[in-house]
């Protein structure tokens, strides 16, 4: 049977090629390669994964360590790299910014960076954060990387910066009992895992992302294509990001489990068997913590643009400032 689908989704794929709607050449020769970090941005399209959506196309979905994502953008060679990806916004702006090889779709997550402290601190919210963060040390998960860039910025715009020490810090340290540091700043689902644990006398003492922006967050990963797919198949790029839109919805659909989305994850997984998931344990609550919303650059085009000049401003190692050519704006 599944030889006999195959043979059937070739036979409709070489009649759809032969009406001019063709599929671009993949990382692995044929197909449409889409390549997503695991974590918050694989849930933006964890329907896709589930129902393994392919719009009439050859479409292959590779869930990769986040750390690894950014190289799938950048080979010389455009062939081998992802038709489609998702990356955080500040490694988007850095490698493809000019737009003369990607374009931006839109905004897939809102946030998912959360403060948590020992249960005797107190709660920040933005009417004392400036108080009460102030002379405190801070603590914060994946320093080097956009965590990091998000956190200094915020304690930037709470004019708070030289009166706030911070120290990076693994996962793992993230401790109420018997550490020296006040607060630490840790994305989901560590965040809601290290809180769960008891022993650690831990509880969730804020949100970077209401500290920032209130309910709309900050964007956090956006999502790209090729412009070679875009000008060769642009109802394929529409339909796609109309179905990344809709996964978000899906997500938090009470007809639809946790553990069918945490499968749907792992399935895409180089090599499932043998790969540590970012959702150790995946809820409901978590889910909501991780902000996936779709928005497209058309609607969210000077909020990025805002956002990325402010990570600058702070080091401009952060983030570089995109051209109008980044998104793609579809007419």
């Amino acid at each position: 049977m599944k030889k006999f689908l195959t043979t059937v989704l070739s036979s409709v794929l070489i009649g759809v090629s032969s009406l001019g709607f063709t599929a671009c050449k993949g990382v692995d020769g044929t197909g449409i390669d889409v390549f997503v970090p695991d974590g918050a941005p694989a849930l933006a399209i964890a329907q896709l994964l589930a129902e393994e959506h392919n719009f009439g196309k050859d479409v292959n979905y590779h869930v990769v360590d986040a750390n690894d994502v950014t190289s799938r953008v950048t080979y010389d060679d455009m062939n081998k790299n992802a038709d489609i990806c998702i990356l955080p916004v500040n490694d988007a702006s850095k490698l493809l910014g000019d737009g003369s090889s990607y374009k931006m779709l839109g905004t897939v997550t809102h946030g998912n960076l959360y403060l948590v402290s020992a249960t005797d601190k107190v709660a920040l919210t933005p009417a004392n954060f400036a108080e009460e963060i102030s002379g405190k040390k801070l603590g914060v998960v994946q320093m080097a990387k956009f965590p990091g860039a998000l956190t200094k910025l915020v304690l930037s715009e709470y004019g708070v910066s030289e009166s706030v020490t911070l120290q990076a810090v693994q996962p793992t340290e993230v401790a109420g009992d018997g550490s020296e540091l006040d607060y630490f700043v840790i994305p989901e689902p560590a965040a809601s895992t290290r809180v769960s644990n008891a022993n650690l006398n831990l509880k969730q003492a804020g949100s970077m992302q209401e500290l920032y922006g209130g309910e709309n967050g900050y964007p956090q990963a956006v999502l790209v294509a090729k412009n070679s797919l875009i000008e060769s198949s642009p109802e394929f790029v529409s339909l796609f990001t109309s179905a990344v839109a809709s996964s978000a919805q899906w997500l938090l659909n009470d007809g639809v489990s946790t553990e069918e989305i945490f499968n749907a994850i792992k399935s895409h997984y180089p090599d499932p068997e043998n790969t540590m998931p970012a959702f150790n344990k995946l809820t409901k609550s978590v889910i909501k913590n991780c902000a996936v919303r779709f928005v497209s650059a058309a609607d969210c085009k000077t909020e990025i643009k805002t956002f990325l000049t402010k990570l600058k401003n702070i080091n401009p190692a952060f983030a570089s400032e995109v051209t109008d050519g980044f998104f793609y704006i579809n007419a």
